[in-house]
């Protein structure tokens, strides 16, 4: 450059964008195939699984009970899916509004599973009023 114009500084860092979260990520994903089975069923109206048998499996299977909680503490802790992460993971007709009620069913399943919660979590009413059309990931599917 001319000593006319001033020298442009060099860019030294780039900050690379964070890779997408995926399933793989959960503790225990890949070694259990009956960790994969639950979250791809557990909400699926016609192939949900009793979570009241799921709740008694600390006693039949420690090692997959001790898999089952540290994902659901990972999820809980990092919160890393987003709506439709977590649509496309668990392949389920029922759709959470938020990350919100999405986090906060899985704090009360976690809870029934292994605290102090005597009842399962109730999923969420598949006939309540739809949102507002300027709900971005739920505009896809009431248009």
């Amino acid at each position: 450059m001319s000593e006319e114009s001033p020298a442009v500084p060099a860019l030294t860092y780039v900050k690379a964008a964070p890779a997408p979260w995926s399933a793989w990520d959960i503790p225990g994903w890949r070694e259990d195939s009956r960790l994969r089975t639950f979250y791809g069923y557990f909400l699926h109206p016609n192939v949900g699984i009793d979570l009241t048998r799921e709740k008694h499996a600390p006693a039949r299977d420690p090692a997959y009970a001790r898999r089952l909680r540290a994902s659901l503490e990972y999820l809980l802790e990092q919160q890393p899916a987003t709506l439709e992460a977590w649509h496309s993971l668990t392949r389920c007709d029922i759709h959470f509004r938020s990350e919100g009620e999405l986090y906060g069913y899985l704090l009360d399943l976690h809870s029934y599973l292994f605290g102090d919660r005597p009842t399962p979590p109730d999923e969420p009413d598949p006939d309540r009023p739809a949102p507002p059309a300027h709900w971005t990931y739920w505009g896809r599917y009431f248009r």
